[in-house]
């Protein structure tokens, strides 16, 4: 997603959040499930990994929030990378960018609704949702996956990626790894993105990755997943390996999952006259898991 916990971003500001030590300490994470390291040799087979996390979004949508959270950590007040769109909280704002369907969960971006405008922060152009497992699931090592058909238009960038996860912020750190799946911009339809930040050497460093897989990704669901582990990262298409990095030093720690659709930005530009609204990030399910300790001992 391109984005860092950088506290340095919300210092000397006019805006009401404080800086992030003061939103920590979070919960500790309930389901931090334990670490085991994928076979030597890339990818491993089928039965090599546990399933340990698994949305098939079958339920009505009002129940994802007891998995899902629908805010960062520091809330959804702050703009970041210059993006233009909301993040609703049902539960704070009374409305929904949710809905579910013959397990198809749809995320939907689109124009802030007169109802709306008086309720949010100024200068927000849409609204649109965002969804994290922050408080409630994280995991060392293992394949994070999801099934996704991805929005057309200038403007549009949905995301699915990891954070690392803290009981409290780490001392001396301004800013944390991330790995990012896929990301992609809706004027650009058959390609898609994937990086790893790292910090490690005290500097914020990006490992940027362009895919063309073939089809046109608005049109059909596809698979876009990582595996990743103790030596390596790993990014997959359908199942079809497109690249490899190392894994470096500072991500060696459980990661949690986040979901969203943003609106403009610095990267994507804002929507355009061709950008149609509503705009729709459906997903047809989330599955994380973990490998195999029989693997580990070459069972």
């Amino acid at each position: 997603m391109n984005l860092f916990y950088d506290r340095s971003r919300f210092r000397n500001r006019s805006d009401p959040l404080p800086i992030f030590r003061t939103l920590f300490p979070l919960l500790l994470l309930p389901a931090l499930a334990p670490a085991t390291t994928a076979p030597a040799g890339g990818a491993p087979p089928e039965n090599c990994l546990q399933t340990v996390f698994e949305e098939s979004f079958d339920q009505p949508w009002q129940q994802l929030l007891k998995r899902w959270k629908t805010s960062y950590v520091w809330g959804n007040d702050s703009v970041i990378n210059n993006e233009l769109q909301y993040y609703l909280q049902p539960d704070r704002d009374g409305a929904s960018p949710f809905s579910t369907r013959d397990g198809i969960l749809t995320i939907v971006a689109q124009p802030v609704t007169p109802q709306l405008k008086k309720r949010i922060p100024a200068g927000r152009q849409y609204t649109s949702g965002l969804m994290t497992t922050e408080r409630h699931f994280a995991l060392k090592y293992g394949r994070f996956e999801i099934r996704a058909k991805l929005p057309p238009g200038r403007g549009l960038w949905p995301a699915f990626w990891m954070l690392p996860a803290f009981d409290r912020w780490p001392e001396g750190v301004d800013i944390l790894p991330e790995i990012d799946i896929m990301e992609f911009l809706g004027h650009d339809r058959k390609t898609y993105h994937t990086t790893v930040h790292s910090n490690q050497s005290g500097s914020l460093r990006s490992d940027s990755s362009r895919h063309r897989p073939g089809p046109d990704l608005t049109k059909e669901f596809h698979d876009y997943a990582v595996e990743w582990d103790e030596r390596e990262i790993r990014w997959y298409f359908d199942d079809r390996l497109l690249s490899r990095k190392p894994t470096p030093r500072d991500l060696h720690r459980p990661m949690y999952l986040l979901i969203n659709l943003a609106v403009g930005g610095n990267w994507p530009g804002k929507p355009d006259k061709h950008t149609r609204f509503p705009a729709r990030l459906q997903i047809d399910h989330v599955r994380i898991r973990k490998f195999s300790t029989a693997c580990d001992k070459g069972d």
